[in-house]
């Protein structure tokens, strides 16, 4: 279970990370190109900013170098980080009154991937489906703690707001 000292998205620290390393790609067009053109997390290690993002989130004690490139991977696809909804609440949202940024189904089986290159690519689709605009810390959070845990966290925060969006 994640607690605040090993949480991306509730450690100040290592959410200003994220988001400095995520804008600094602004900067760094090539390194953000590159890494969307990357097609699994092998890819992405051959890419300096990876690295550069996996020292200093070394340094706050995640050290996970795989979970680390599937974060960096789908960062660079992101656009707008939209803070405060979770991350699968953001997906339940409404996109036209109706359906939800993500449907149900595809939801669903985002929750059955077990391994991380399948993650990647499920990831950042989904991150292209609600136009790059997402809680860029907690996304990254739930990549990096990949498990039952995060999978049940997440359930409980699109179902939450996919029933709140049918009242």
């Amino acid at each position: 279970m994640a607690t605040k000292s090993n949480s991306l998205d509730k450690n100040p620290e290592a959410c200003d990370v994220l988001l400095a390393w995520w804008r600094d790609l602004d900067n760094n067009r090539g390194d953000r190109a590159a890494l969307r053109r990357c097609h699994n997390t092998v890819d992405i290690v051959f890419n300096p900013a990876y690295h550069k993002l996996w020292l200093t989130l070394n340094k706050l004690g995640f050290g996970n170098r795989d979970s680390v490139a599937l974060i960096a991977g789908v960062l660079a696809n992101v656009k707008n980080h939209q803070g405060g909804e979770a991350f699968a609440t953001q997906m339940a949202s409404m996109k036209d009154g109706s359906t939800p940024l993500v449907s149900g189904l595809r939801f669903k089986r985002l929750l059955k991937i077990k391994d991380k290159e399948e993650l990647f690519s499920s990831i950042v689709r989904i991150v292209k489906l609600m136009d790059g605009s997402v809680n860029a810390c907690n996304l990254a959070n739930g990549l990096y703690w990949w498990n039952d845990y995060t999978k049940k966290e997440w359930a409980y925060s699109y179902y939450e707001k996919a029933s709140e969006s049918k009242h």
